[in-house]
């Protein structure tokens, strides 16, 4: 795990020296030498890569100073780094090699008295234009970093029992308790649901961020919530990350219930509500839709089996389920209307999916390791199981 996060924060920094390094080139080959803006780019390299590595050590103790006051330069920071710099560094890269091999480097000029073109102006507020939209997007992030909205979906249920008509889930995924989601927004998210009143809470993942010191805040809000039939929880990506097994422990010893290839059966009325949750997988289960159908007990005239699964590519194989319950994808994070990341990285992304007698929601989420959302804001999903 160091030695990964060493390698990632080396390539982090080079990229951004590089983006640097190929900027300046540029100016040089247009512009007279000003070494005020050279400065300036050298300058924003090394901010960028300062915090990220900041970001990335992180110590318990400035958690709550580094969220309190520099929540928007590590969003800007988040933004620049994750989002934007690997597409220009390999953008400005070929455009180099490009210009190098067609054009000549031609000596450098003075400026003449009168200033510069405005053809050259333009090219050189050009070079602006990606840190400005970096810190743009952190000011978004900044001021929208509170929040959330409440989701009402119906979800139809073939055969549904009459004891489960109008039977309300809270729907919740990835807290992120860590960096940029702290007691204050957790405990948001816990008096938003609270407020919804359900019969039943759902956690589907990505409960912790970086490491499990951020567990006792995500447990608190955790066991705020209220609910007749309990809370049940699964596996996410980030609380893989943390260390094998140890989620799990925190779980078992705090008496959370935590659904790990495994099934709960709560009794309503004549009826059985069946809950199976799946670890966290990413890739491995296609085809293999045994993997859902050995979670659940076999069915009994009016169960209704809801799974609990952090990727929502496992609803391919979830056809032995009435609802599948999932997140990691944020929404897709940054969306101009149907265009943005979710359809670029994810076949599943947001909200309702049907096939068959089958349902899937994918929440958006309700915290942020990446604190920016655009046109995908977080949510807690509230379920209303209704007859088909």
């Amino acid at each position: 795990m160091t030695l990964r996060i060493a390698l990632i924060t080396l390539f982090i920094s080079l990229l951004n020296f590089g983006y640097a390094a190929i900027v300046v080139w540029f100016l040089r080959r247009r512009l007279s030498r000003l070494p005020w803006l050279e400065a300036a780019i050298w300058l924003w390299a090394f901010v960028m890569a300062g915090m990220f590595i900041l970001e990335i050590v992180e110590p318990l103790s400035w958690k709550p100073f580094l969220r309190n006051w520099l929540y928007f330069p590590l969003a800007t920071e988040r933004v620049w780094n994750l989002l934007m710099l690997q597409v220009l560094f390999l953008a400005l890269t070929f455009a180099a090699l490009t210009v190098n091999r067609l054009r000549p480097v031609a000596p450098l000029s003075p400026l003449p008295p009168d200033g510069i073109s405005r053809r050259k102006f333009l090219y050189l507020a050009a070079c602006g234009t990606a840190p400005a939209v970096a810190i743009g997007m952190g000011v978004h992030g900044t001021l929208s970093r509170d929040d959330l909205r409440v989701r009402e979906l119906h979800i139809p249920i073939a055969g549904l029992p009459p004891e489960l008509e109008g039977f309300r889930i809270a729907h919740v995924s990835d807290l992120h308790s860590g960096l940029f989601v702290g007691p204050k927004r957790l405990r948001k998210i816990s008096d938003m649901t609270n407020d919804l009143k359900p019969d039943l809470v759902a956690i589907t993942g990505d409960i912790v961020n970086q490491d499990m010191s951020e567990f006792p805040d995500a447990l608190a809000a955790i066991q705020r919530i209220e609910s007749p039939h309990g809370i049940y929880l699964c596996e996410g990506n980030h609380d893989v990350y943390v260390g094998d097994g140890l989620f799990a422990k925190a779980c078992a010893q705090n008496n959370l219930p935590f659904l790990y290839n495994s099934s709960a059966a709560l009794e309503i009325g004549q009826s059985r509500l069946l809950l199976g949750g799946l670890p966290w997988m990413s890739h491995g289960f296609e085809g293999r839709p045994e993997i859902v159908r050995g979670l659940f007990p076999p069915r009994q005239p009016g169960d209704v089996r809801v799974l609990l699964a952090h990727h929502p590519n496992l609803f391919d194989i979830a056809a032995d389920t009435d609802l599948v319950l999932t997140g990691h994808t944020h929404g897709g994070q940054i969306m101009l209307g149907s265009v943005g990341l979710g359809p670029l990285f994810f076949k599943y992304w947001s909200g309702p999916y049907t096939r068959g007698n089958t349902t899937m929601v994918v929440s958006n989420g309700c915290g942020d390791w990446f604190p920016c959302r655009v046109g995908a804001p977080a949510e807690v999903a509230l379920l209303r199981l209704t007859a088909a």
